[in-house]
């Protein structure tokens, strides 16, 4: 038997993390502080040991989406600021105010309710991303309505990640003349709007914190390879090579027949499927590495099982040998970025569609040393955009 094998694993390498929140804090001006955004279930890697890594490389708060999120990461005994994006009932703003967690309001009457519960709040401003959020004269009022509960202005760019600058620049603009405002008024707000692809382009969206979701993980905002960028992807998605089926000419592989060999073929059975993460669309398309080489996924992608056409030498794949589809294997690599690309979507998705039940495993590959041997994740995956729009950017709420 196959000891030793999980039949879906990821991998996330803690010291990545510490390395890019360190790249990052590295862009900052002298008191700007580091919101490290583990919404999500840490956008697929684990949300408290990606928490704890971050803080432990220098960001100072954290943020999420929901009151579940923020009450995970308190019963891990974190106690760093934190901030809930996303709406909220009664209810949950009274549990996060129990989180000692601020909150982000967008009209009066949610901000009563959080004034009720004595939560901190942020005053949620709508430069451009057209969600949530206020014009400029009801941020005022927000403001002014807060008292001392008011802890800070925020906005969300919505083309940030894009190459074209014009809107992005509009709403930099927008939103840097009513926090100058608001900051002479309220000395002690904290004015917050870039997400990872804003801070690391333009030092003039930092404000006093920037809030860097995508790039914690070492993937790119942008969509391109994040190494030269001076970030290191944490996360390898792995499987094992279960089985070795010879096939002849004629015959024909899973769902709907639609691999049917054109001559004697090899094909491995891989215990991974669409319910781990592996997108079906990726069916006769998606590469794996076995053994330091591409082989291409070959066959429906079943929810718990595929298959791969492997190479012609007998010798070069066995049962048990690892199959990567995110990471490296000898000189080849798969970035999540090259998997969005076949997909026609983003990195964001790719990571956060990698599913609860996929067994999470924490190395520190600096020192080649384990720190958690298996953690499965409890929070399910986010959704998120196809690449090039601006109506959602997902980096932050």
């Amino acid at each position: 038997m196959l000891d030793g094998r999980e039949r879906a694993l990821a991998t996330v390498d803690l010291s990545a993390v510490r390395h890019n929140v360190a790249t990052l804090a590295g862009l900052l001006a002298p008191g700007v502080s580091l919101c490290a955004v583990v919404k999500a279930n840490g956008y697929g890697h684990g949300a408290v040991p990606v928490a704890r890594a971050a803080l432990r490389a220098g960001a100072s708060w954290l943020g999420v989406a929901t009151v579940s999120e923020a009450e995970e990461l308190r019963e891990a005994a974190i106690a760093a600021p934190m901030l809930v994006f996303g709406p909220l009932t009664g209810r949950e703003l009274a549990r996060a105010a129990r989180a000692h967690a601020d909150v982000a309001v967008w009209s009066r009457a949610f901000l009563d309710e959080a004034l009720r519960g004595r939560a901190g709040v942020h005053v949620k401003f709508n430069s451009g991303m057209g969600r949530l959020g206020v014009r400029e004269h009801e941020a005022r009022a927000l403001a002014a309505a807060a008292g001392a509960a008011l802890a800070g202005l925020m906005s969300h760019f919505a083309t940030a990640d894009e190459d074209d600058p014009a809107f992005f620049t509009a709403q930099l603009a927008r939103f840097t003349a009513l926090a100058g405002e608001l900051k002479a008024a309220y000395p002690r707000l904290v004015a917050h709007t870039a997400n990872s692809a804003a801070t690391m382009r333009d030092p003039g969206a930092h404000f006093d914190l920037v809030r860097t979701g995508i790039a914690v993980y070492g993937l790119s905002p942008f969509g391109d390879d994040p190494v030269p960028r001076g970030l290191r992807p944490a996360l390898r998605l792995t499987s094992y090579v279960a089985g070795i089926r010879e096939v002849e000419p004629g015959e024909s592989v899973g769902y709907g027949r639609r691999f049917i060999a054109d001559g004697p073929a090899r094909l491995a059975i891989v215990p991974i499927g669409y319910a781990d993460g592996v997108a079906r669309a990726l069916t006769n398309r998606g590469d794996v590495l076995i053994a330091g080489r591409r082989c291409r996924i070959t066959g429906t992608i079943s929810m718990d099982q595929l298959t791969v056409l492997l190479p012609d030498d007998p010798a070069a794949v066995k049962p048990g040998d690892e199959v990567v589809f995110i990471g490296r294997s000898g000189h080849e690599r798969i970035l999540a970025e090259d998997v969005a690309r076949l997909l026609d979507t983003i990195n964001y998705e790719v990571a956060c569609d990698v599913s609860p039940r996929v067994v999470r495993r924490y190395v520190e590959a600096s020192a080649d040393a384990e720190v958690r041997s298996s953690l499965r994740s409890e929070v399910p995956a986010a959704a998120a955009m196809p690449p090039g729009t601006s109506a959602d950017a997902p980096d932050t709420a």
